[in-house]
């Protein structure tokens, strides 16, 4: 067979042309057109699918606040222009909180002493408290939403003031409290929440000793393998003082010692008291009022108390403790309205006593006597403080003859006559209308 030469050369340029660019792509290729039998020519490695950074955990953390007591209704009830109850019905109830809503509800969570009975039970009747000077403390179960509009997420009942009407009273309080959204602590019972992988349990209790500590460490251990994080948040020791009875530091020693807990919070004196860490445990012994119906001239110092609990890559927990200084009113008297200090030394003064070295005191009995007028401790105590330490009684003009405050003045009179209590309960059957 004979070929055309004409024909015959363009095809054999044609077909090297092919082969050489089949050549060219295979070995330019980032990956060949099929798996070679062999070679020289290694393969590039396959590119991973996310960077090692994105697979690496990354440390999480949880921000807690904590505020003192919540004594959101009085009674008997006064409902006079500028009280609790009349701001209450007249005020949306953002009111209370509405100046430390900027902290409260940048956190995760926020845990609250409520310390009243919240029931709309026109038929309750206030407990027996005996003889001597008493309180009781009521309001609307609707109350509840001052916690809840304040950015507040769970609230301790574990308080003297939460049965103040019966059992009947403490079981209405915590379905009002819970049909607002609220989470509740019960007497030892554990409380859990989570947030950002970090499983939270809380324990709320009383402390009145040390024999109670059995109880403490029982829920302790009930929540060991429930939770990440472990706190306490007890309520006890004397009313007005600013350092701790000597009963509560041995017993919050132990319980940070004990390895059972990571945090201890401490409410019920109605002032605050130092925060001091042991064995890597912060014990804050107190933090005072916060939103208190109890009075018109509580102690104007307070603080939100609040606690960063970090999870690292590896797993372990560490917590660093911040403290926001505020004031418990604004005003001459009490206005209900919490709000944080921007005044320095306002702020330092709280910082200092916060930061006080904790240290055991010597028990003495009270004395009716008070101190000279030229004293350090008159001048200390008679600013605009009405609880005062159990070591001395200090009444001033004020707190006796108030020029506005008649409801606490008629109290004390009916105290000095001794019938104090059969009076009381005269009035509230009068009073109890205001539903």
């Amino acid at each position: 067979m004979k070929f055309n030469k004409k024909i015959l050369i363009p095809l054999v340029s044609v077909l090297i042309s092919i082969v050489v660019v089949f050549l060219v792509i295979g070995l330019t290729s980032e990956k060949p057109l099929s798996s070679p039998v062999s070679g020289t020519v290694d393969e590039a490695p396959a590119l991973p699918t996310t960077s090692p950074a994105a697979t690496e955990a990354k440390d999480t953390a949880v921000t807690l606040s904590f505020v003192g007591d919540c004594i959101l209704g009085v009674d008997p009830v006064e409902y006079s222009e500028g009280s609790f109850i009349w701001y209450s019905e007249n005020y949306p109830l953002s009111y209370f909180f509405e100046k430390v809503y900027g902290v409260l509800s940048k956190d995760d969570f926020t845990i609250a002493n409520m310390e009243c009975v919240l029931s709309d039970n026109l038929s309750l009747k206030p407990i027996d408290k005996g003889e001597g000077p008493a309180f009781w403390f009521r309001a609307k179960a609707k109350n509840a939403g001052i916690l809840t509009e304040g950015s507040v997420e769970v609230a301790s009942v574990v308080n003297n003031h939460v049965d103040d009407f019966g059992d009947e009273g403490y079981t209405d309080t915590v379905k009002s409290l819970e049909n607002a959204g609220l989470l509740v602590g019960e007497d030892c019972v554990p409380v859990y929440f989570e947030k950002n992988g970090i499983k939270i349990g809380l324990v709320c209790c009383n402390l009145w000793g040390q024999w109670q500590l059995g109880f403490v460490e029982d829920a302790l251990e009930e929540m060991a393998d429930k939770c990440d994080y472990k706190i306490v948040f007890f309520h006890g020791g004397t009313e007005g003082r600013h350092m701790p009875d000597n009963y509560k530091i041995d017993a919050c020693r132990e319980l940070a010692e004990s390895g059972l807990c990571d945090l201890i919070v401490g409410a019920h004196p109605h002032v605050l008291q130092p925060l001091e860490v042991v064995d890597g445990v912060p014990i804050m012994y107190s933090i005072g009022n916060f939103c208190f119906a109890g009075n018109n001239y509580p102690e104007n110092k307070t603080v939100i108390f609040q606690a960063t609990i970090t999870k690292d890559s590896a797993g372990s927990l560490t917590t660093e403790t911040n403290i926001v200084p505020c004031y418990v009113y604004t005003g001459p008297y009490n206005n209900w309205q919490p709000a944080v200090i921007t005044d320095p030394q306002d702020k330092a003064d709280i910082m200092a006593m916060v930061n006080t070295p904790v240290e055991y005191t010597v028990e003495t009995e009270p004395t009716t006597t008070a101190p000279e007028e030229s004293s350090s401790a008159y001048q200390e105590y008679t600013e605009d403080i009405i609880y005062f330490p159990e070591e001395t009684e200090i009444y001033t003009e004020e707190f006796y003859e108030p020029e506005e405050d008649t409801y606490y003045e008629d109290v004390y009179e009916d105290e000095y006559e001794n019938d104090y209590e059969d009076d009381y309960y005269e009035e509230i059957e009068t009073v109890i209308s205001y539903y």
